[in-house]
């Protein structure tokens, strides 16, 4: 599962409540993920390498298996281009009677992000922390799977105590007609049995997260995150969901950084 929304959760989040933007930061950062892969392929760990650079309030920073910029200098808003490796899928990787299924090419992926947040007592809600809001909207680059997705998330950002910070959010997936045909959909093999099936465009899954990140000094922090995601709509009536009984995903991720400042 992609993990975009909850991501820039984080960083809208350490904008809102992080030092002022005169300070001029960085962050290196080292972890693992856990995965459970679409379509019932088991689970996969990955090393997790991370990096930010803050100056003047501009920000680059990895995101999965990519990079994202903030180009707005301002504490209560993110908004930047962002560059990121979206994985193909080959068809010896399915279930037997779906292996003549064509070949989803790897691809490189473009796009927009954007978020923002706010204390929730300054939109009248008597809860201690900040709502956030933010969306991404990607699409690849020609020669690849060529497909769109559009991604929004809310997340709430409560500081449990000086050094624990909990941050959940809820995020989707839409996809563009040919992001569902291409990942959901089903050519017709008669010498298998396997019928046609085309989804329309439209909500692709859901996801419930939960981050908890823990500064133990003022330079070491640790991150941890688990989420949990669900096919919905044409993506979770198709017979690759169903078949292969992967219509839920876990993800999860730890990992440990140092923050540093420079002039």
């Amino acid at each position: 599962m992609r993990l975009v929304a909850k991501v820039l959760c984080v960083l809208v989040c350490t904008g809102v409540t992080g030092k002022g933007l005169a300070d001029n930061k960085f962050s290196l950062g080292l972890g693992v993920t856990a995965s459970e892969q679409s379509l019932g392929q088991g689970w996969r760990a990955l090393p997790a390498p991370s990096f930010s650079i803050e100056y003047e309030g501009y920000r680059l920073a990895t995101r999965g298996p990519g990079l994202a910029a903030d180009l707005v200098p301002s504490r209560a808003l993110t908004l930047g281009p962002l560059v990121r490796y979206s994985g193909g899928r080959e068809s010896r990787e399915l279930p037997g009677s779906y292996r003549q299924q064509p070949d989803i090419p790897a691809s490189a992926e473009v796009g927009l992000s954007i978020g923002s947040g706010v204390p929730w007592q300054v939109i009248g809600v008597p809860l201690p922390g900040v709502f956030t809001l933010s969306a991404d909207l990607v699409t690849t680059f020609p020669g690849g799977h060529e497909t769109g997705v559009f991604a929004p998330s809310v997340g709430w950002v409560s500081s449990v105590t000086p050094q624990l910070t909990l941050i959940g959010a809820l995020g989707s997936q839409w996809g563009t007609e040919a992001h569902m045909g291409t990942f959901f959909g089903v050519q017709a093999t008669p010498d298998t049995g396997v019928s046609a099936y085309q989804p329309a465009a439209g909500l692709k899954d859901l996801s419930l997260s939960l981050i908890a990140s823990y500064q133990h000094t003022q330079r070491w922090s640790t991150i941890w995150l688990a989420s949990v995601s669900q096919y919905q709509g044409d993506a979770a009536r198709s017979p690759l969901v169903r078949d292969t009984g992967a219509l839920n995903r876990v993800f999860l991720v730890w990992g440990v950084s140092y923050n540093g400042v420079f002039d």
